[in-house]
Parts: C-alpha cells; structure tokens; sequence
C-alpha cells in the first residue's frame, strides 16, 4: 500500500510540474505575440508619419507652384533643409509648364512630374515617376 502511495505522489508531481511548464509556454507564447505586435505597430506609424509628411510637401509644393505660375514666373530652383533636399526643373512647354521636381531624404528619394497651365495655374497632370 505504501508503494502505492508513493508511486501516485511521485505522479502528481510529475503532473504538476507538466502543467506549470504548459502554463509557463502559453505565457511566453502570449508575451511574444504582444511584443511582436507591438514593434509592427510602431513601424507601420512611423511609416505612415513619414508618408503623411511626404503628401503634405508633395501638397504644398504644387500649391507653390501654381501660386507661383499665377503671380510670378516659375523658374528652376534648389531647396535644401536638414532633412530635404529639392530639384525643381521647370520647362516651359508654350501651353503649360512641365515642373520635374526630386526629393532626396536620408530615407527615401522619389520624383514627380506637374504639368501646369500657363495662363490659369491649373494643375494639368500630376504623376510619380
């Protein structure tokens, strides 16, 4: 009788630690998913910061240019800041211009393509290229 006592005090020991192991990989499992999700949650909001900044400046230079178009003469020009850098090549078509405009950042580098009404500031077309 007392083997038998033994052998199932030995057991449930066995079964308890086999369930504190379990409950021990369910929750480094849980805190690892968290985690995980949390760092893709802050990636995807700085990519979505750093898109947003992108359309603001995309905005407000076309806006630039079209004021530019109406009140003055739009030329080729050069911006720089700490974080931009922006080419602005104008061509004069007759009918419209054609504004090629580059930004070069630390993080990306693209171009778009503005085509402008002479006589209205219209914007005509506008394309990434």
């Amino acid at each position: 009788m007392k083997k038998i006592l033994v052998k199932n005090l030995k057991n449930c020991d066995g079964s308890i630690l086999q369930i504190i192991l379990i409950v021990f990989m369910i929750l480094t499992l849980g805190l690892s998913i968290t985690s995980f999700y949390i760092l893709q949650s802050v990636k995807n909001y700085s990519a979505i910061e750093q898109l947003m900044k992108q359309k603001n400046l995309e905005i407000l230079l076309v806006k630039y240019y079209s004021d530019t178009v109406q009140n003055d003469i739009l030329l080729s020009e050069d911006y720089m800041t700490d974080l931009w850098e922006i080419e602005t090549v104008v061509d004069d078509l007759g009918n419209y211009y054609e504004v090629n405009t580059s930004v070069h950042t630390n993080q990306m580098n693209y171009s778009f393509l503005t085509w402008i009404e002479v006589e209205t500031g219209k914007i005509l077309k506008f394309e990434y290229l």
